[in-house]
């Protein structure tokens, strides 16, 4: 009986053997993960908030001049949500080029498992996500957006805390409320192209509850993607954003085209006041601009979380409405105290954020040592 009890011993142990060294090196990868990720952390975030305000500020400038020149035309059919949707979405095939660049630095440097099944994942909820991007474009166009900006923080505190589990700490919630702040002390700026107030208002919670659920989606898909890759890749942001794009964009033309404003845009680039070329470039630099803050945008969800990256969204605003102050004089808008403040807690927001990422930095060094 002993004799035949010691080899049973022996096998137990070899299958046991396998297990542990694999257990220990899974964490071996999680701790060179994080290591090779974090002196690219910072430089990283701090392209995706330059690209999210300079492609916001630069695609609502030149909608604004776009409502401003062509203001006057008569018989104008439609109010031109789809157009505005598909500008937001159809400029996508220029983030082919560095998905492409990002795709070869990566075959240097190979996963431990294919990022084939990471792919084919987005690939199957890029109608999800493409649906709810043409969704928050169509509203985005028309709504008021400081009220966008109220319900984003709302539905972000909701949807985060729910789909993400995100823990929502103090230094989250002052950014929050100084976000909040900041969109309130702007409620009084206007904007080319936007509703009278009940139009806008229903806009805005469209608007605002699709972009939030958008974002937390992204935070998800790359949560999964992390668990299956060694080394998640920018990459993986550039593919997100071209297949839900593709989407989008096949919706924003359905929608064109059943709504007859194909007839607006000819009537339109006819009567622009500066001319068809002006009018040409207008439309491309909106496209080129807001495929710029989409990188940005969805770069941040996946260096950091979807709640900085709705933060950014929402402090941009007082900088888009001192720039149009600035170069159109905007309406009966003016730059007064208000501006002032807003921009004054918008900063305060995003320093109240930065803080809590360089509290975390430094927490997660202290424990590698």
């Amino acid at each position: 009986m002993a004799k035949n009890h010691q080899p049973v011993q022996t096998k137990t142990q070899g299958v046991q053997l396998p297990i542990n060294i694999e257990h220990d090196s899974t964490t071996l990868i999680n701790q060179t993960e994080n290591s090779n990720r974090k002196p690219n952390h910072w430089p990283t975030i701090i392209l995706c908030v330059i690209f999210v305000i300079t492609g916001q500020s630069i695609a609502k400038l030149l909608e604004h001049f776009h409502y401003d020149q062509i203001h006057h035309i008569e018989n104008r059919q439609n109010d031109g949500v789809w157009t505005q949707s598909l500008l937001q979405t159809v400029g996508f095939p220029l983030l082919l080029f560095p998905l492409f660049i990002f795709k070869k630095h990566n075959q240097q440097q190979p996963p431990i498992t294919s990022d084939l099944s990471s792919t084919r994942y987005i690939i199957s909820l890029s109608g999800c996500i493409g649906s709810l991007l043409a969704g928050q474009g169509r509203f985005f166009s028309k709504a008021k957006l400081t009220l966008i900006y109220t319900t984003q923080l709302f539905s972000t505190l909701i949807f985060a805390f729910f789909i993400n589990k995100i823990k929502f700490n103090r230094w989250i919630i002052i950014s929050l409320i100084f976000a909040a702040a900041t969109g309130a002390l702007t409620f009084s700026s206007s904007f080319g192209g936007e509703e009278n107030y009940t139009k806008g208002a229903s806009s805005a919670l469209f608007s605002g509850v699709y972009f939030s659920l958008l974002l937390c989606i992204f935070q998800s898909l790359f949560k999964r993607n992390e668990s299956n890759v060694q080394n998640p890749s920018f990459a993986s942001v550039f593919e997100v954003l071209i297949f839900s794009s593709l989407f989008a964009t096949i919706l924003s033309v359905v929608g064109l085209l059943i709504y007859g404003e194909q007839e607006d845009l000819k009537r339109e680039m006819d009567g622009f006041s500066k001319g068809k070329g002006v009018y040409v470039m207008a439309m491309v630099g909106q496209a080129v601009s807001w495929q710029v803050y989409w990188v940005g945008i969805v770069g941040l969800v996946f260096s950091v979380s979807s709640v900085l990256s709705n933060v950014i969204s929402v402090i941009t605003w007082p900088i888009v409405s001192v720039l149009v102050v600035i170069f159109f004089n905007a309406m009966d808008d003016e730059f007064d105290v208000f501006k002032d403040v807003a921009l004054i807690t918008a900063v305060l927001s995003v320093a109240a954020y930065f803080f809590r990422l360089h509290k975390e930095n430094r927490d997660s060094v202290v424990i590698a040592n």
